[in-house]
C-alpha cells in the first residue's frame, strides 16, 4: 500500500466470491456452446482424413513416375487403416517412410468404394510408371452423415476432393 495525502490507497483485487461467479458464468456459456462444437470437430476430422488420403494419392502417383515402379494406396476397411506400398520384384511392400506406416481412419467413419480394385479384402488405387491409374473413388461418411469423396474421374487425372453440400458434388 502507498499513501496519498496521508490516506492509504488500497490495491483493488477480485474477491473470492467474484471469481466464483465468473467461473459459474463461463461454465454455463461453455456448456451451452459444447453441443455445437461437437459437429465442428467431426467435420474437421473428415476434412483431415480426406486431405491425408489425397496427399497419399499424389505422393504415390509422383513416386511411381520418378521411381519407374508400381505404387498402391491401400485401404483395409475392416481395420480402418490405409497405407502406401510399392512393387518390389514380385510383391507389394509397405514403404519405409511415414506413408508406408498405417494411417488409422476413425472407426466412426464409413468408407464406400466405387470403381476401386479389391484383392484379399484390401481395396487399392494403383499407379503405374507412366503416371496413370484407374478412375475410382472412396467416399468418406462421418457419423453425422457428412460426406467427402476422394475421386479420380479418368486415368490421366489427379485425384481430387469432392465435398457434398446439400447432396450436390462440389470440388474443393
Amino acid at each position: 500500500m502507498t499513501e496519498s495525502k496521508g490516506h492509504p490507497v488500497r490495491a483493488r483485487a477480485f474477491t473470492l466470491l467474484e471469481l466464483i461467479l465468473i467461473m459459474i458464468i463461463l461454465s454455463t456459456v461453455l456448456a451451452m456452446a459444447a453441443p455445437s462444437l461437437r459437429g465442428f470437430f467431426s467435420s474437421s476430422q473428415l476434412n483431415d482424413v480426406s486431405d491425408y488420403i489425397l496427399a497419399m494419392t499424389r505422393y504415390a502417383k509422383v513416386q511411381s513416375v520418378f521411381g519407374s515402379r508400381y505404387y498402391r494406396v491401400n485401404f483395409d476397411p475392416d481395420q480402418n487403416r490405409c497405407w502406401i506400398s510399392s512393387l518390389t520384384e514380385s510383391q507389394y511392400e509397405p514403404l519405409k517412410n511415414n506413408f508406408g506406416n498405417d494411417f488409422l481412419i476413425p472407426s466412426e467413419m464409413e468408407l464406400i468404394f466405387e470403381g476401386v480394385t479389391k484383392e484379399d479384402g484390401i481395396y487399392y488405387f494403383e499407379f503405374n510408371p507412366e503416371g496413370y491409374s484407374r478412375a475410382g473413388s472412396v467416399l468418406l461418411k462421418d457419423n453425422r452423415g457428412k460426406l467427402m469423396e476422394v475421386a479420380c474421374e479418368s486415368p490421366s487425372e489427379y485425384y481430387e476432393i469432392v465435398e457434398y453440400v446439400d447432396g450436390q458434388r462440389q470440388y474443393k
